[in-house]
């Protein structure tokens, strides 16, 4: 009976290592971690954007090093019920139709590290990008990784909250 358990556990390991493994050379597809807003009515205003900004996404990888920040400047139209109806470059997981221009879309390449969590579960992360230059933390309940509430905090040149944006964290997806 062990010997059949051993032999079992092998052959279940060599099938999951085995169908994980890319053929052909195909490439992995790492597993993404995406925050976002919702509509942003007014416009924010960031130094990053000539326009005010009417969504923020921040998509970064499992281990939180490579990523962007996505500012949409695109105006977002709504149908009388407020249900958003077109105006913003959505998440590949959220499609909507007649997206915004391009143009009005600013990409920033960054990474994220945690600073800070505190005894309640909230963790705070920084937002770290070369040409990111408005103070920008990502505050979570719980590991960003798990989906859940989230809020992206903006912060002065002297270090104080200037604004709170809800968002939403979609946890680990597969893009």
């Amino acid at each position: 009976m062990r010997f059949l358990l051993s032999i079992t556990s092998i052959t279940l390991l060599v099938c999951m290592v085995a169908g994980s493994t890319p053929l052909n050379g195909e490439k992995i597809i790492a597993p993404l971690i995406e925050v976002q807003s919702g509509p942003l009515t007014p416009g924010l205003r960031l130094a990053e954007s000539p326009r005010p900004i009417h969504q923020v996404r921040l998509v970064v990888d499992a281990d939180l090093k490579n990523g962007k920040l996505i500012l949409d400047g695109n105006h977002p139209e709504f149908d009388l019920f407020g249900d958003l109806i077109s105006g913003l470059d959505q998440s590949p997981y959220v499609r909507v139709r007649g997206k915004g221009e391009a143009k009005l879309v600013v990409e920033i390449a960054c990474s994220i590290k945690e600073v800070d969590e505190r005894p309640d579960g909230w963790r705070l992360y920084r937002i770290n990008g070369r040409d990111l230059r408005t103070s920008l933390r990502v505050a979570t309940h719980g590991s960003i990784a798990d989906g859940g509430q989230a809020r992206l905090v903006i912060l002065g040149a002297d270090d104080k909250v200037t604004g709170v944006v809800e968002c939403v964290r979609f946890g680990l997806a597969v893009p």
